[in-house]
């Protein structure tokens, strides 16, 4: 994507890069570091949104969002209603696009991004990736001030990764997009279930597309139902039993029917994972079944096949010789096993959960990102409501690009005194504990991101990779 590309159509995800990039600008030409922070503030709020935030803009209410202000609240309003914002593009002037490229490569900084294509005189946004690709492997980055040998490795690692990485959601937002289609078709009333399938039904930390299943007789009412979703932006496949469109989010969205006397066996096969079915069709074969969306088919003893519906997972898991293994668990890792001995462990329920170990608050400690929507009282509160013992306040370690390590000290101190005088009060209303964490950087040398004698301050410390 092109950075500093704007238009009235910006999905949140688009926005928050938009964002990104003006503090990014802002960096480089060296403006108020609260400022910077805003704007990325923002950007992290945006990209968290479980709406689109031209929805929250139609409807007046883009002061909702965490670190949207009224200047920046004007910035979105222009957005939305001319495709442009004239302060932007007065803060992207005279600064090459191809620098706002190079920000989507893991380790590339602004002030590092700049340098790179001031010294390497790259200006243009199409192409730059491959042209920064090309100048690491000609080792022209070692010989520029301030790089070497081993920071042009890092970039060309980086932007070999780059090329390849998956583009997918967080499981709250996939589940977010799913339950907003899943709402819609059942207000249609068009069949007896609608259920999420693959990594999305099995509930896996990210989700690539949405894919939903509907047990219905009457197909064709339900594809047209699916392709008129009022949030879609194009429908690119619709006939027989399926559908797909593409949300206007920019994410892919299939829909699947089948009859209900055969849905069990649908919603199994499209579960997944690919290996645990691997698995089941090994065994089934064994026995001489074979496994499809449409059912198990059994070979009869005059040599034809016999196809055998199932309505429900239930009987499909049991025609197997094993219970009914949740979809959480299909992952090829002894499950299956586990099953068949009727020795199946009990998933984990929200009531089990007595604390949180990992959560942001927007204490006002100047991390590099992240930053948390909540006070320390209002999550305390939220926590408790939810039955928790325990809550850890864990922020990004204050940047360092922004601090001496003396006003790092002197906020973290700040923080560990706040908290032990909520602790002091808790014990009076029986409150929930709260613990003092950050999650600390790990820089590239291997050394973490905070002075070490700051964490004398702290109850543990959470050490993060990022790329």
């Amino acid at each position: 994507m092109k950075m500093m590309k704007m238009s009235r159509e910006m999905s949140n995800k688009e926005v928050a890069r938009l964002l990104r990039a003006v503090a990014a600008a802002l960096e480089v030409k060296g403006k108020n570091r609260f400022q910077i922070a805003a704007y990325d503030r923002a950007a992290t709020a945006i990209e968290h949104l479980t709406i689109e935030v031209k929805d929250l803009w139609d409807d007046g209410n883009l002061k909702e969002i965490p670190g949207v202000g009224i200047n920046l609240e004007g910035h979105l309003d222009e957005l939305f209603r001319k495709g442009k914002v004239t302060h932007f593009n007065q803060i992207f002037k005279g600064l090459p696009p191809a620098m706002f490229e190079f920000l989507e490569v893991p380790g590339i900084g602004p002030k590092t991004a700049y340098k790179l294509c001031q010294e390497l005189k790259i200006k243009e946004a199409k192409e730059a990736l491959s042209s920064l690709t090309k100048a690491a492997q000609q080792g022209k980055i070692r010989q520029i001030e301030g790089f070497g040998e081993q920071s042009e490795k890092d970039i060309l690692e980086s932007l070999d990764k780059q090329g390849k990485k998956e583009d997918r959601m967080l499981l709250p937002f996939a589940w977010e997009l799913a339950q907003k289609v899943i709402d819609y078709l059942k207000k249609g009333q068009i069949g007896l279930k609608i259920d999420p399938l693959g990594s999305l039904r099995r509930m896996t930390a990210t989700v690539g597309d949405i894919d939903l299943a509907v047990a219905t007789k009457e197909p064709k009412r339900a594809i047209e139902r699916f392709v008129n979703f009022p949030e879609a932006k194009e429908v690119v496949a619709s006939g027989g039993n399926t559908a797909r469109i593409i949300h206007r989010s920019g994410r892919q969205v299939d829909l699947k029917t089948m009859n209900p006397e055969a849905y069990g066996a649908l919603l199994q096969h499209f579960t997944g994972s690919k290996q645990h079915n691997i698995h089941l069709r090994e065994i089934a074969q064994k026995r001489g079944l074979s496994l499809s969306e449409y059912g198990i088919k059994r070979k009869l003893a005059n040599g034809r096949w016999r196809q055998e519906k199932y309505e429900s997972e239930e009987k499909f898991y049991q025609a197997l010789g094993m219970d009914f293994i949740p979809p959480e668990l299909r992952e090829d890792v002894g499950e299956i096993e586990a099953a068949q001995k009727k020795q199946l462990p009990q998933l984990v329920e929200i009531g089990d959960i007595r604390g949180d170990l990992h959560v942001h608050s927007n204490f006002p400690i100047e991390p590099s990102h992240d930053e948390g929507a909540d006070s320390f009282e209002v999550l305390l509160k939220k926590a408790k409501s939810l039955g928790y013992e325990y809550l850890a306040l864990s922020e990004h370690n204050p940047s360092f690009s922004r601090h001496n390590a003396k006003q790092i000290m002197s906020l973290l101190k700040s923080k560990r005194e706040k908290i032990d005088k909520l602790n002091y009060s808790r014990v009076k209303n029986m409150s929930v504990y709260a613990f003092n964490s950050l999650e600390i950087d790990i820089k590239p040398n291997g050394d973490l991101a905070l002075p070490e004698e700051a964490l004398e301050y702290l109850d543990f410390a959470i050490a993060s990779v990022h790329a």
